[in-house]
Order: C-alpha cells, then structure tokens, then sequence
C-alpha cells in the first residue's frame, strides 16, 4: 500500500508499507491494504509503519487527518517529528 505523510513544510514519507497504525481521534486504527475507504481527524501520537511484518519506521504528530482508500493511505498532519 501506498502511504503519503505530508506536513506543512512538505512531504515527510513517500513509499510502500504493509500495515500503518495511526492515531485516530477516538483511539488508534491500523491500515492495511484493500482496507475500506474513509476519512477521519487525528490527535497527537505515533505514526507507525511497517514492512516485513516488522516495525520499519515511527513518525510523530500532533494532530491532523487521514484519508484511506484501497490501495493508499494519506495523511495530512499538523507536524510531524
């Protein structure tokens, strides 16, 4: 799946991943491909990625949204660390 994480200075992280989790709103949500389309508000929190069944990568944010669709998530974040 494709995740795109963009901050205001720019994009962040471009590239394929197996499995995100994000910090939803209403609690944490993980994404993998072909999940169902939505959008939803963040809070602050981890970004975590992963390849290979393992943890590749952990992004902080401090807020923002999501969009999934099948084959790609976006996330739009206030900042990102």
């Amino acid at each position: 799946m494709q995740l795109s994480l963009i901050s205001p200075e720019g994009i962040v992280f471009t590239g394929d991943v197996e499995m995100i989790v994000i910090p939803g709103a209403k609690g944490d949500f993980g994404v993998l491909d072909r999940h169902a389309p939505f959008m939803t508000m963040l809070r602050k929190g981890p970004v975590t990625l992963y390849q290979n069944g393992h943890k590749h990568q952990v992004f902080n944010i401090s807020g923002g949204f999501c969009e999934v669709i099948p084959d790609r998530c976006i996330v739009l974040a206030d900042s990102v660390e």
